[in-house]
């Protein structure tokens, strides 16, 4: 058939049968593959439901080789778990399938191949399928949810996707021609025109030059008979005079003239200048110096006067030295000192860098001052490092439990109750102001535990409910904890929420949430397991904290699928170190462990800090207990607190009881809380300047944390004030 028409109703006789394929072919004709569009925009979007293996596609329509495709609702799709050791980049497309057992335009995950270095799956493309990429995902090895920042969109990219265009386009070639016709004409008759114009330039020119060349012709003539021989002479003599007293003004005055010879005493100079008759302004002479000179000094010349030598400030001149060569220059009675002198300021040695030489009234002097470049360690040793107090604030009701910290500085900390309204959860800013507060709606009780990560705050209330919120403490769910509350919970950098879960007495569990509060993963315990702390570890995992399970011990356990596996255990040497009070994962992923120590002799050795790092393995131990700190013969050590200092070391706080005998055999017993830093780099023992003593403890720290953010220490006292303290550093 050699002519094609499309697209005509039927007739008795004459049926006429139109298949999707012409509809198709006509529109495929007219309209590009891709994604509609409304101002720009195109549609389809493809998003990360966070913590889960899961995107989804918003609403939004396409045209693939002329067939249509319609998204009503956001179409939720899921991807496989990666592999344990190797990434993949997954793809997802919306495809055309023509073929008779498919006949559709449908949206599915196009799955990588795992590697090294993975690359996304290529598009099928053939007579068959046709396939639009929408997004690419990289799926990091080794995790259960999806990462946002790893979603790529590809919506906009042509050889991808693209939006619909019309293949319809204009000829412009008469246009062209047209133009072309039309920008000649104009083009000769601009030339023309500059043409006249430059020519009648150069003719109005020319006339101008000789009217002027003619009037001065005029001038010379009328001026040459006036001019004699007798008047030109004169005018020549004269010239001749003015030229000879300028000249022997400068040979007077300006010129500097040199002094071989100086005589007098260093401080008392006299020389003799030939024709030099007076002192005059201007007047410059130049010599060296024989000696050091030690006070004031004075030039005397011919005879005619000491005066005395001054810096161009005013002050006397007095530090010339040896052999030195000075210019002075006479003005209102005094030899004004060339090229030295002027403003000094009241820089000394130990202001100006070491080695640095820098003017001052007595000369020349080197600095001595150490400086340290931006971005280079200074020595421990020449830092004073101290915390100062900001401010305090009072508790909104009784004392505080432990609490957490955002990134953006905020802390939240769960209160004691004293009545049903009391019990609850208070966000302060890093100025201690109240931003807001939540109580817990299933029953009143008080907040026993408080952790904060990513954009979540998990509080652990008494109700037997933990409650999941945002950084705003809006609710988003409270969780049960099954038959027996537990204080215990921690939140990830990513938001996910750790709590322990009891659905007996005898068997208990860790389980994790996402951040919508849907569980995510369980890491089972063993039967009487006691948890003393929960812990989010700087790889988004949870460590734990026991004091018996069968012994003290810090486990670790990694949530790769649903069910956690215990990646190390870490048994706590008790004999050695004492009874433990608490453990922090500090920047750089160590776990920092506080106890109380052992006693000996009627003195406690200890309490100590205990370092373990990222597998587990004991690193370092600092006793406190020694006699080169002051919690030496302390009798029982009953608070012990410690933090992240931000530099991969730790902040401590030891409350303890010492007792003093006195000659009657009567006793007086002191409290005494003493804040230090362990540098992680040295392991040694450093006062920030946080200290209290008396008979009973007026500054007991139940509780304290670290801002990264802004150098900031956080603490409860034992009267559940909040006290904030700012890192400062001076130079010694």
């Amino acid at each position: 058939m050699a002519e094609i028409f499309k697209f005509f109703n039927s007739a008795p006789g004459d049926e006429r049968w139109h298949y999707a394929s012409d509809f198709a072919d006509y529109f495929g004709n007219v309209l590009s593959s891709g994604l509609l569009h409304k101002n720009g925009t195109p549609n389809l979007q493809v998003k990360v439901n966070a913590g889960t293996m899961q995107t989804y596609v918003e609403a939004g329509e396409a045209l693939i080789q002329g067939y249509q495709y319609q998204n009503t609702t956001p179409l939720f799709l899921t991807h496989g778990l990666p592999e344990p050791n190797l990434d993949r980049i997954d793809r997802i497309v919306l495809r055309l399938d023509k073929r008779n057992n498919a006949r559709f335009i449908r949206l599915f995950v196009k799955e990588g191949v795992s590697a090294t270095n993975p690359v996304p799956p290529s598009l099928q493309r053939d007579q068959y399928v046709f396939e639009l990429s929408l997004a690419q995902i990289r799926l990091t090895k080794n995790t259960s949810s999806l990462e946002p920042l790893k979603l790529v969109d590809e919506r906009m990219k042509e050889d991808l996707c693209g939006i619909v265009y019309s293949l319809i386009s204009v000829p412009t070639s008469v246009f062209q021609q047209q133009w072309d016709y039309w920008f000649n004409l104009k083009k000769q008759t601009l030339e023309d025109d500059m043409e006249a114009w430059h020519l009648q330039q150069k003719n109005d020119f020319e006339t101008w030059q000789a009217i002027q060349k003619q009037e001065y012709l005029t001038w010379i003539e009328s001026i040459k008979d006036i001019l004699d021989e007798n008047v030109a002479a004169n005018l020549a003599a004269k010239i001749a005079e003015l030229e000879q007293g300028f000249a022997n003004h400068i040979v007077d005055v300006s010129h500097i003239k040199w002094i071989e010879t100086v005589g007098g005493t260093a401080n008392v100079l006299t020389a003799t200048v030939p024709d030099i008759t007076s002192y005059k302004n201007g007047l410059a002479v130049s010599f060296p110096a024989t000696s050091n000179s030690t006070a004031a000094m004075t030039l005397n010349i011919n005879g005619l006067g000491a005066i005395p030598i001054k810096k161009a400030n005013g002050t006397a001149f007095s530090n010339a030295k040896a052999n030195g060569v000075y210019t002075v220059r006479y003005r209102a009675g005094a030899f004004i000192i060339q090229g030295e002198g002027g403003e000094y300021g009241n820089a000394k040695e130990g202001d100006v860098v070491q080695g640095v030489t820098f003017g001052t009234e007595q000369g020349v002097k080197t600095g001595t001052l150490v400086a340290y470049k931006a971005g280079s360690a200074i020595p421990s040793n020449k830092v004073k490092e101290k915390f100062s107090e900001k401010w305090v604030r009072t508790p909104i009701n009784s004392q505080g439990r432990p609490f957490g910290i955002d990134r953006f500085g905020n802390i939240y900390i769960g209160y004691n109750y004293t009545s049903q309204t009391d019990g609850r959860l208070v966000k302060y800013n890093k100025s201690g102001q109240i931003v807001k507060s939540f109580t817990p709606s299933e029953q009143y009780g008080t907040i026993m535990g408080v952790d904060v990560g990513g954009d979540r705050v998990a509080a652990v209330c008494d109700d037997r409910y933990t409650y999941l919120l945002d950084l705003d403490l809006n609710l988003i769910k409270a969780i049960p904890a099954g038959t027996y509350f537990s204080t215990h919970v921690a939140v990830d950098s990513l938001g996910n929420t750790y709590m322990q879960y009891s659905d007996t007495f005898e068997v208990r569990s860790v389980r994790k949430y996402n951040p919508s509060g849907a569980q995510v993963g369980v890491a089972q315990l063993t039967n009487h397991f006691r948890t003393m702390q929960l812990m989010a570890t700087t790889d988004n995992q949870l460590a734990i904290l026991t004091a018996d399970s069968p012994v003290a011990s810090i486990l670790k356990f990694t949530f790769a699928s649903y069910i956690a596996t215990k990646s190390w255990e870490t048994a706590i040497d008790t004999v050695q170190y004492g009874s433990l009070y608490q453990a922090r994962v500090l920047n750089n992923g160590n776990i920092a462990l506080a106890t109380n120590g052992t006693g000996f002799n009627q003195r406690r050795d200890g309490p100590w800090v205990v370092t373990y790092d990222t597998g587990g393995n004991k690193i370092s131990s600092v006793a406190l207990g020694s006699a080169n700190y002051e919690n030496y013969s302390y009798r029982w050590t009953y608070r012990f607190n410690l933090c992240p200092d931000g530099e991969n070391g730790v902040i401590t706080s030891v409350a303890a009881i010492s007792y003093i005998s006195l000659s009657d055999d009567t006793k007086i017993s002191f409290a005494t809380e003493i804040v230090r830093r362990l540098r992680a780099n040295t392991y040694s023992l450093e006062h920030v300047g946080v200290a209290t003593s008396g008979e009973s403890s007026i500054f007991a720290v139940s509780w304290m944390n670290y801002s990264l953010a802004d150098d900031l220490i956080y603490y409860h006292d034992s009267a559940g004030r909040v006290r904030c303290f700012k890192k400062e550093y001076t130079l010694i």
